[in-house]
Protein backbone atom coordinates (compact mmCIF):
# COMPACT_ATOMS: atom_id res chain seq x y z
CA UNK A 1 0.00 0.00 0.00
CA UNK A 2 1.21 3.53 -0.73
CA UNK A 3 0.46 5.92 1.79
CA UNK A 4 -0.11 9.49 1.79
CA UNK A 5 0.64 12.46 3.84
CA UNK A 6 -2.36 11.99 6.67
CA UNK A 7 -3.56 9.26 5.57
CA UNK A 8 -4.37 6.12 8.23
CA UNK A 9 -3.93 2.51 7.57
CA UNK A 10 -4.73 -0.44 9.02
CA UNK A 11 -1.44 -2.99 10.08
CA UNK A 12 -2.84 -5.74 12.43
CA UNK A 13 -6.74 -5.77 11.48
CA UNK A 14 -7.28 -9.04 9.87
CA UNK A 15 -4.30 -10.46 10.13
CA UNK A 16 -1.94 -12.92 12.72
CA UNK A 17 0.98 -9.79 12.71
CA UNK A 18 3.45 -10.27 16.19
CA UNK A 19 6.15 -7.80 15.12
CA UNK A 20 6.36 -5.07 12.55
CA UNK A 21 9.64 -2.95 11.35
CA UNK A 22 9.99 0.56 10.32
CA UNK A 23 12.67 0.78 7.30
CA UNK A 24 13.86 4.68 7.12
CA UNK A 25 15.66 5.65 4.25
CA UNK A 26 16.38 8.31 2.03
CA UNK A 27 19.46 10.09 0.44
CA UNK A 28 21.75 12.58 0.57
CA UNK A 29 24.76 14.25 -0.95
CA UNK A 30 26.20 15.79 1.90
CA UNK A 31 28.76 14.14 3.71
CA UNK A 32 28.03 16.10 7.11
CA UNK A 33 24.65 15.12 7.36
CA UNK A 34 24.41 12.91 10.14
CA UNK A 35 20.24 11.25 10.47
CA UNK A 36 18.94 9.22 13.19
CA UNK A 37 15.72 7.50 13.68
CA UNK A 38 14.28 7.85 17.60
CA UNK A 39 11.03 6.51 18.64
CA UNK A 40 9.12 7.82 21.66
CA UNK A 41 6.65 5.81 23.56
CA UNK A 42 3.78 7.52 24.51
CA UNK A 43 0.73 7.24 27.29
CA UNK A 44 -2.98 7.77 26.21
CA UNK A 45 -1.86 11.72 26.66
CA UNK A 46 0.85 11.50 23.66
CA UNK A 47 3.30 12.11 26.77
CA UNK A 48 6.42 10.26 26.79
CA UNK A 49 7.17 9.78 30.60
CA UNK A 50 9.90 6.80 31.31
CA UNK A 51 13.46 7.43 30.50
CA UNK A 52 13.32 4.02 29.34
CA UNK A 53 10.40 4.73 26.47
CA UNK A 54 13.11 7.12 24.98
CA UNK A 55 14.62 5.10 22.04
CA UNK A 56 17.94 6.26 20.10
CA UNK A 57 21.04 5.76 19.27
CA UNK A 58 22.66 5.64 22.65
CA UNK A 59 19.39 3.69 24.23
CA UNK A 60 18.10 1.27 21.94
CA UNK A 61 16.00 -0.88 23.26
CA UNK A 62 13.08 -0.37 25.22
CA UNK A 63 10.84 -1.79 28.35
CA UNK A 64 10.17 -5.66 27.71
CA UNK A 65 12.29 -5.04 24.67
CA UNK A 66 9.02 -4.10 22.91
CA UNK A 67 10.76 -1.46 20.63
CA UNK A 68 14.39 -2.01 19.11
CA UNK A 69 16.32 0.09 17.12
CA UNK A 70 18.96 -1.23 14.91
CA UNK A 71 21.14 0.48 11.88
CA UNK A 72 21.56 -1.25 8.45
CA UNK A 73 23.26 -1.39 5.53
CA UNK A 74 22.48 -1.02 1.76
CA UNK A 75 18.99 1.35 0.77
CA UNK A 76 17.59 1.15 4.21
CA UNK A 77 19.74 2.94 6.51
CA UNK A 78 18.01 2.26 10.29
CA UNK A 79 15.12 0.32 11.40
CA UNK A 80 12.24 0.96 14.00
CA UNK A 81 11.54 -3.28 15.14
CA UNK A 82 8.45 -3.52 17.47
CA UNK A 83 7.43 -6.62 19.17
CA UNK A 84 3.24 -5.90 19.82
CA UNK A 85 3.05 -8.61 22.13
CA UNK A 86 5.35 -6.47 24.53
CA UNK A 87 4.12 -2.83 23.99
CA UNK A 88 3.53 -2.29 27.79
CA UNK A 89 0.06 -1.70 28.58
CA UNK A 90 0.27 1.87 29.46
CA UNK A 91 1.52 2.66 25.76
CA UNK A 92 -0.83 3.63 23.09
CA UNK A 93 1.29 5.51 20.36
CA UNK A 94 4.98 4.95 19.09
CA UNK A 95 6.34 7.99 16.94
CA UNK A 96 8.89 7.17 14.55
CA UNK A 97 11.20 10.15 13.77
CA UNK A 98 14.02 11.72 12.17
CA UNK A 99 16.46 13.87 13.41
CA UNK A 100 19.66 15.12 11.80
CA UNK A 101 22.67 15.86 14.45
CA UNK A 102 23.39 19.13 15.41
CA UNK A 103 21.52 20.57 12.44
CA UNK A 104 21.12 24.18 13.35
CA UNK A 105 24.34 24.18 14.67
CA UNK A 106 26.10 23.16 10.96
CA UNK A 107 23.40 24.23 8.85
CA UNK A 108 22.24 21.45 7.80
CA UNK A 109 18.37 20.35 6.84
CA UNK A 110 16.86 17.88 5.43
CA UNK A 111 15.87 20.45 2.52
CA UNK A 112 19.07 18.88 1.32
CA UNK A 113 18.05 15.40 1.79
CA UNK A 114 15.68 13.43 -1.13
CA UNK A 115 14.00 10.37 -1.91
CA UNK A 116 13.21 9.66 2.35
CA UNK A 117 10.84 6.84 2.77
CA UNK A 118 9.40 4.67 5.41
CA UNK A 119 8.63 0.85 4.58
CA UNK A 120 6.23 -1.22 7.13
CA UNK A 121 7.05 -4.54 6.74
CA UNK A 122 5.29 -8.02 8.88
CA UNK A 123 8.75 -9.44 10.75
CA UNK A 124 6.78 -12.74 10.18
CA UNK A 125 5.24 -13.32 6.90
CA UNK A 126 7.98 -10.19 5.28
CA UNK A 127 4.98 -8.71 3.75
CA UNK A 128 5.00 -4.48 3.01
CA UNK A 129 2.36 -3.65 4.67
CA UNK A 130 2.87 0.04 3.62
CA UNK A 131 5.12 2.60 2.20
CA UNK A 132 5.51 5.99 2.88
CA UNK A 133 7.52 8.96 1.19
CA UNK A 134 7.77 11.93 2.71
CA UNK A 135 9.65 15.14 2.88
CA UNK A 136 9.74 16.71 0.04
CA UNK A 137 8.65 19.61 1.38
CA UNK A 138 10.34 20.42 3.90
CA UNK A 139 13.23 23.01 3.97
CA UNK A 140 14.82 24.18 6.73
CA UNK A 141 13.52 21.86 9.11
CA UNK A 142 15.77 18.94 11.16
CA UNK A 143 13.60 16.98 12.43
CA UNK A 144 10.75 15.16 11.19
CA UNK A 145 7.39 12.90 12.81
CA UNK A 146 7.73 10.30 10.39
CA UNK A 147 4.19 8.64 11.50
CA UNK A 148 2.80 7.30 14.50
CA UNK A 149 1.81 3.51 15.93
CA UNK A 150 -1.29 3.78 17.40
CA UNK A 151 -3.68 1.22 19.05
CA UNK A 152 -7.55 1.89 17.66
CA UNK A 153 -10.38 -0.16 18.96
CA UNK A 154 -7.86 -3.29 19.79
CA UNK A 155 -6.23 -3.06 16.61
CA UNK A 156 -2.66 -1.40 15.61
CA UNK A 157 -2.53 1.71 12.66
CA UNK A 158 -0.15 3.56 11.50
CA UNK A 159 -0.71 7.35 10.64
CA UNK A 160 1.73 8.71 7.86
CA UNK A 161 2.70 12.06 9.56
CA UNK A 162 5.77 13.43 8.03
CA UNK A 163 5.77 16.70 9.67
CA UNK A 164 8.78 18.64 10.11
CA UNK A 165 9.98 20.43 12.86
CA UNK A 166 12.89 23.36 13.32
CA UNK A 167 15.34 22.30 16.53
CA UNK A 168 16.40 18.55 15.84
CA UNK A 169 15.90 16.67 18.63
CA UNK A 170 15.60 18.82 21.46
CA UNK A 171 12.56 19.92 20.12
CA UNK A 172 11.07 16.48 19.56
CA UNK A 173 12.23 16.19 23.10
CA UNK A 174 10.11 19.07 24.57
CA UNK A 175 7.30 18.05 21.90
CA UNK A 176 6.80 14.65 23.83
CA UNK A 177 7.07 16.24 27.29
CA UNK A 178 10.90 15.66 28.54
CA UNK A 179 12.85 18.11 29.34
CA UNK A 180 16.61 19.50 27.86
CA UNK A 181 19.15 20.23 29.92
CA UNK A 182 22.81 21.26 29.44
CA UNK A 183 25.34 19.16 30.67
CA UNK A 184 29.35 19.66 30.45
CA UNK A 185 30.74 16.49 29.94
CA UNK A 186 34.44 16.47 28.89
CA UNK A 187 37.21 16.86 31.19
CA UNK A 188 39.59 20.00 30.17
CA UNK A 189 43.42 18.29 30.06
CA UNK A 190 45.06 16.78 26.63
CA UNK A 191 45.26 13.17 26.12
CA UNK A 192 49.38 12.30 26.46
CA UNK A 193 49.12 8.99 25.14
CA UNK A 194 48.29 8.33 21.92
CA UNK A 195 51.30 9.05 19.37
CA UNK A 196 49.72 12.39 18.23
CA UNK A 197 48.74 15.33 19.87
CA UNK A 198 45.35 15.07 21.09
CA UNK A 199 42.99 18.25 22.11
CA UNK A 200 39.71 18.42 23.59
CA UNK A 201 36.52 18.62 21.83
CA UNK A 202 33.47 20.76 22.52
CA UNK A 203 30.76 19.50 25.00
CA UNK A 204 27.25 19.11 23.54
CA UNK A 205 23.88 19.36 25.08
CA UNK A 206 22.53 15.83 26.94
CA UNK A 207 19.14 15.81 27.08
CA UNK A 208 16.96 13.88 29.95
CA UNK A 209 13.21 13.36 30.36
CA UNK A 210 11.31 15.58 33.05
CA UNK A 211 11.50 13.15 37.15
CA UNK A 212 8.11 10.93 36.46
CA UNK A 213 7.09 8.42 39.59
CA UNK A 214 7.99 5.46 38.63
CA UNK A 215 11.12 6.35 36.57
CA UNK A 216 14.19 5.09 36.49
CA UNK A 217 17.61 7.71 36.32
CA UNK A 218 17.46 9.85 33.70
CA UNK A 219 18.04 9.45 29.87
CA UNK A 220 21.60 11.50 29.21
CA UNK A 221 21.97 12.10 25.53
CA UNK A 222 25.05 13.19 24.10
CA UNK A 223 26.52 12.46 20.33
CA UNK A 224 30.16 13.68 20.10
CA UNK A 225 31.72 14.13 16.37
CA UNK A 226 35.09 14.16 17.28
CA UNK A 227 37.22 16.77 14.84
CA UNK A 228 40.96 15.52 13.37
CA UNK A 229 42.98 15.03 16.65
CA UNK A 230 39.89 15.68 18.96
CA UNK A 231 38.95 13.97 22.34
CA UNK A 232 36.17 13.80 25.01
CA UNK A 233 35.86 11.98 28.19
CA UNK A 234 32.90 10.12 28.79
CA UNK A 235 30.93 8.08 31.73
CA UNK A 236 32.97 4.69 32.07
CA UNK A 237 30.29 1.86 31.97
CA UNK A 238 29.89 -1.73 32.65
CA UNK A 239 29.71 -2.42 28.42
CA UNK A 240 31.19 -0.68 25.66
CA UNK A 241 31.00 -1.22 22.04
CA UNK A 242 33.10 0.53 19.06
CA UNK A 243 31.27 -0.38 15.52
CA UNK A 244 33.68 -0.15 12.20
CA UNK A 245 31.19 0.98 10.05
CA UNK A 246 31.75 2.12 5.81
CA UNK A 247 29.59 2.25 2.80
CA UNK A 248 31.55 0.27 0.04
CA UNK A 249 31.20 -3.02 -1.31
CA UNK A 250 35.26 -3.91 -0.17
CA UNK A 251 36.26 -5.89 2.69
CA UNK A 252 37.07 -3.94 5.78
CA UNK A 253 38.26 -5.04 9.29
CA UNK A 254 38.03 -4.05 12.60
CA UNK A 255 40.58 -4.81 14.63
CA UNK A 256 40.84 -4.15 18.22
CA UNK A 257 44.55 -4.09 20.06
CA UNK A 258 44.01 -3.71 23.60
CA UNK A 259 46.54 -3.35 27.04
CA UNK A 260 44.71 -5.24 30.19
CA UNK A 261 44.94 -4.23 33.59
CA UNK A 262 47.77 -6.64 34.55
CA UNK A 263 50.03 -5.20 30.90
CA UNK A 264 49.17 -7.98 28.96
CA UNK A 265 49.23 -6.64 25.13
CA UNK A 266 46.93 -8.64 22.48
CA UNK A 267 44.39 -8.31 19.12
CA UNK A 268 41.10 -9.06 18.51
CA UNK A 269 40.08 -9.71 14.99
CA UNK A 270 38.42 -11.88 12.39
CA UNK A 271 41.11 -14.47 13.63
CA UNK A 272 40.79 -14.44 17.37
CA UNK A 273 37.11 -12.96 18.07
CA UNK A 274 37.56 -13.10 21.71
CA UNK A 275 34.73 -14.06 24.46
CA UNK A 276 33.23 -12.39 27.29
CA UNK A 277 33.66 -15.23 29.38
CA UNK A 278 37.64 -15.09 29.53
CA UNK A 279 40.11 -11.92 29.61
CA UNK A 280 40.41 -9.55 27.91
CA UNK A 281 36.70 -9.84 27.92
CA UNK A 282 36.54 -8.04 24.46
CA UNK A 283 34.70 -9.77 21.86
CA UNK A 284 33.99 -9.21 17.86
CA UNK A 285 30.90 -9.73 16.41
CA UNK A 286 32.04 -11.50 13.24
CA UNK A 287 34.07 -11.11 9.85
CA UNK A 288 31.24 -8.86 7.37
CA UNK A 289 32.75 -9.61 4.24
CA UNK A 290 31.60 -7.21 2.80
CA UNK A 291 30.02 -3.65 2.46
CA UNK A 292 28.41 -2.70 6.32
CA UNK A 293 30.20 -2.98 9.70
CA UNK A 294 31.44 -4.45 12.48
CA UNK A 295 31.28 -4.22 16.04
CA UNK A 296 33.91 -4.82 19.10
CA UNK A 297 32.09 -5.35 22.32
CA UNK A 298 33.93 -4.76 25.45
CA UNK A 299 32.30 -6.65 28.65
CA UNK A 300 34.68 -5.51 31.40
CA UNK A 301 36.14 -1.68 30.69
CA UNK A 302 37.27 -2.25 34.53
CA UNK A 303 39.86 -5.02 33.06
CA UNK A 304 41.69 -2.83 30.51
CA UNK A 305 43.93 0.01 30.62
CA UNK A 306 44.06 1.01 26.63
CA UNK A 307 42.53 -0.23 23.49
CA UNK A 308 43.23 1.07 20.08
CA UNK A 309 40.66 0.72 17.10
CA UNK A 310 42.41 0.20 13.93
CA UNK A 311 40.86 -0.93 10.14
CA UNK A 312 42.37 -3.17 8.00
CA UNK A 313 41.47 -3.48 4.57
CA UNK A 314 42.72 -6.82 2.63
CA UNK A 315 44.71 -6.75 -0.32
CA UNK A 316 42.14 -8.11 -2.59
CA UNK A 317 40.38 -4.89 -2.38
CA UNK A 318 43.40 -2.93 -4.57
CA UNK A 319 44.40 0.51 -3.84
CA UNK A 320 41.70 3.05 -2.21
CA UNK A 321 40.98 5.52 0.48
CA UNK A 322 39.35 4.73 3.69
CA UNK A 323 38.07 8.04 3.41
CA UNK A 324 35.99 6.92 0.06
CA UNK A 325 34.71 4.72 1.63
CA UNK A 326 33.19 6.80 4.83
CA UNK A 327 34.99 4.42 6.96
CA UNK A 328 34.54 5.29 10.66
CA UNK A 329 34.47 4.19 14.21
CA UNK A 330 31.80 4.95 16.60
CA UNK A 331 31.79 4.09 20.15
CA UNK A 332 28.99 3.37 22.55
CA UNK A 333 28.92 3.63 26.23
CA UNK A 334 24.94 2.30 26.32
CA UNK A 335 24.22 5.20 29.04
CA UNK A 336 23.25 7.12 26.12
CA UNK A 337 26.85 8.56 25.27
CA UNK A 338 27.85 8.44 21.57
CA UNK A 339 31.52 9.28 20.15
CA UNK A 340 31.72 9.44 16.43
CA UNK A 341 35.22 9.05 14.92
CA UNK A 342 35.55 9.73 10.69
CA UNK A 343 38.44 9.86 8.78
CA UNK A 344 39.91 13.13 7.08
CA UNK A 345 42.41 12.51 4.59
CA UNK A 346 42.29 10.58 1.65
CA UNK A 347 44.85 7.91 1.19
CA UNK A 348 44.81 5.81 -1.84
CA UNK A 349 47.68 3.49 -0.51
CA UNK A 350 47.57 2.23 3.12
CA UNK A 351 46.12 -1.06 3.80
CA UNK A 352 45.63 0.40 7.37
CA UNK A 353 44.06 3.15 9.53
CA UNK A 354 44.28 3.63 13.00
CA UNK A 355 41.32 5.67 13.92
CA UNK A 356 40.34 5.89 17.41
CA UNK A 357 42.06 5.24 21.09
CA UNK A 358 40.20 4.41 24.46
CA UNK A 359 42.03 5.26 27.88
CA UNK A 360 39.84 3.44 30.83
CA UNK A 361 42.66 4.60 33.31
CA UNK A 362 40.73 6.83 35.18
CA UNK A 363 38.14 5.05 37.72
CA UNK A 364 34.59 7.07 36.53
CA UNK A 365 35.66 8.28 32.83
CA UNK A 366 37.11 6.69 29.50
CA UNK A 367 38.89 9.40 26.77
CA UNK A 368 37.68 8.79 23.41
CA UNK A 369 40.62 10.06 21.09
CA UNK A 370 40.52 10.70 17.48
CA UNK A 371 44.07 9.06 15.89
CA UNK A 372 43.50 8.93 11.99
CA UNK A 373 47.07 7.70 11.17
CA UNK A 374 48.18 5.61 8.37
CA UNK A 375 50.70 2.59 7.26
CA UNK A 376 53.25 3.49 4.91
CA UNK A 377 52.54 2.67 1.28
CA UNK A 378 51.44 -0.98 0.46
CA UNK A 379 52.75 -2.00 3.90
CA UNK A 380 50.99 -4.93 5.50
CA UNK A 381 52.23 -4.42 8.71
CA UNK A 382 49.85 -3.74 11.24
CA UNK A 383 50.10 -1.25 14.19
CA UNK A 384 51.46 -1.87 17.82
CA UNK A 385 49.60 -0.81 21.20
CA UNK A 386 52.47 -0.70 23.78
CA UNK A 387 51.94 -0.77 27.70
CA UNK A 388 51.95 2.59 28.62
CA UNK A 389 48.71 3.13 25.96
CA UNK A 390 51.07 4.70 22.54
CA UNK A 391 50.93 3.24 19.81
CA UNK A 392 53.27 2.92 16.26
CA UNK A 393 52.56 2.36 12.59
CA UNK A 394 53.99 -0.34 10.44
CA UNK A 395 55.64 -2.33 13.46
CA UNK A 396 53.37 -5.23 13.94
CA UNK A 397 52.67 -8.66 12.36
CA UNK A 398 51.95 -8.86 8.29
CA UNK A 399 48.50 -9.27 7.26
CA UNK A 400 47.81 -11.01 4.11
CA UNK A 401 43.97 -11.99 4.19
CA UNK A 402 43.24 -12.61 0.72
CA UNK A 403 45.81 -15.24 1.11
CA UNK A 404 43.92 -17.58 3.41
Amino acid sequence: MILAKGQKADLTKGRSVSAISFGLSWRSADSEIDINASAFLLNAGGVCVRDEDFIFYGQQESRNGAVVHAQQSGDIREVIRIDISRIPADIERIAITLTIHDGEIIGKSFGLVSEAACTIIDCGSGEQLGDFRFGEDLSLETAIVVGEFYLHKGDWKFNAVGSGFNGGLPKLVTNFGLEVEEEVAAAAEPVAKPAAPIEKSPPEPVHKPAPAAGSSSPVQLSKVSLEKQGSVNIRKSGKVTARLEWESAKDLDLYCFYVTANNEVGKIYYRNMGSPQKSPYIQLDGDSKGKGQETITIHKPEELKYVLFAAYSAISNGIGSFYSMKARAVVDNHQGQQVVSSLYEKNNYAYWVAIAHIDFTSPSEMKVSHVEQYSKRFTEKSPLLYEDGSFKMNVGKAEFKSWR
